[in-house]
């Protein structure tokens, strides 16, 4: 073969590998675009979703998320106790490490309560759950108190009043430098944990009997607003409560007093924030990729409207709401100018709440449990 054959057959050759390469990048090219397009969400409009009563809506809520958070709680729970356990029989000083373990433990607990607690319902209203093992602020007398008295079992802790017990008692307590193993603190601390455990396990998600008459009906409708109006309390809780008035804090605080944040001794704020909106996103949108069976999945809000032929209003509430979620998901205490984003999506969400899809449901707004200064 001569050279100038050969210079062709190696320029062909080379030819045939460029074009191999590049049919084998615009395959996954192709690949990739087609597994971008799978990962969007499903187009609401080509879901069919049924007529949801009442009843199916207040009981999958209670069945499907309270009930299941609360097992969740529990477990957390428990291991936080063997966590607290082993660290208080310890005398002398502990390990940092053990430390940083319980503190972790804790965390974890704390963050199954919130998105437990974001929308209060059920036995946690009834019994008043969020006063007795999340009461703040802490009272300092009282718990000093509580230490030197050194309650055990449930007859001695419901003598210890809430401001000095539950989740506050504890956080403080994790956070001083004398909380060693073997002392009055740690052995009131393991009471305090074995005490919220009992308060949550003593809660019991009742479901509401099939309607069957007018009276059961005046009752699921009651039931209803009672369940939107504490929704529309939540996010007021979270905007104002948890996030804005902090912030309107920090801006007019100065020196010492500047920067600080709910949970910020570990870390937890923006994480404290994001396990209450969970709490609340989960009865809000619907967050699968199929239309959601009551006996199986909780029925969102979004769901029940547009089981009500409400398209327009399901619509907008998905629309305000992936603002929230957006927002929330960006939030950083380092830059004050992401958490006031946050504030202004979940005001605009309540205010659809309060006025567009109140009147749709033909429900009135009235206080919540969440409303307070």
């Amino acid at each position: 073969m001569n050279p100038q054959h050969q210079h062709e057959l190696k320029t062909g050759l080379l030819r045939g590998l460029v074009w191999v390469v590049l049919a084998f990048v615009l395959l996954l090219v192709l690949n990739f675009a087609n597994s971008a397009v799978a990962a969007k969400p499903v187009d609401r409009s080509n879901m069919l979703f049924p007529y949801y009563e009442v009843t199916e809506v207040l009981n999958s809520v209670a069945t499907h998320h309270h009930a299941k958070d609360t097992a969740a709680l529990i477990d957390q729970l428990e291991a936080l106790s063997v966590a607290t356990a082993q660290y208080c029989k310890t005398d002398g000083k502990t390990q940092p490490a053990n430390m940083q373990q319980l503190q972790a433990q804790y965390a974890k607990a704390y963050l199954a309560w919130l998105e437990l607690s974001a929308v209060v319902m059920g036995p946690m209203l009834d019994n008043n759950t969020v006063r007795q093992i999340d009461f703040r602020p802490l009272r300092l007398n009282l718990l000093e108190r509580a230490i030197k008295k050194q309650p055990q079992g449930a007859q001695g802790m419901v003598l210890i009043g809430s401001p000095a017990k539950g989740f506050p008692a504890l956080e403080y307590l994790l956070t001083q430098n004398d909380f060693q193993g073997g002392t009055p603190q740690c052995n009131y601390a393991h009471e305090v944990v074995l005490d919220i455990a009992r308060t949550v396990a003593g809660l019991s998600w009742q479901t509401n009997p099939t309607q069957a008459n007018e009276d059961d009906a005046k009752a699921l409708s009651a039931g209803m607003q009672l369940y939107f109006n504490q929704l529309v309390g939540a996010t007021h809780n979270l905007a104002w409560e948890r996030m804005e008035k902090p912030l309107l804090k920090n801006k007019d605080a100065a020196g010492a007093n500047a920067g600080h944040w709910p949970f910020s001794e570990f870390q937890l704020t923006e994480k404290a924030w994001a396990a209450q909106w969970q709490g609340i996103e989960h009865l809000l949108m619907v967050t699968g990729q199929t239309v959601p069976q009551a006996d199986t999945q909780v029925i969102p809000l979004e769901a029940y409207l547009r089981g009500l032929g409400k398209i327009e209003l399901a619509d907008t509430l998905v629309t305000y709401s992936s603002a929230v979620a957006v927002a929330m998901r960006s939030n950083d205490i380092a830059k004050p100018a992401s958490v006031e984003q946050s504030v202004k999506a979940l005001k605009v969400l309540k205010g659809f709440l309060e006025s567009e899809v109140a009147k749709g449901l033909k429900v009135s707004i009235q206080f919540s449990s969440s409303d307070g200064d």
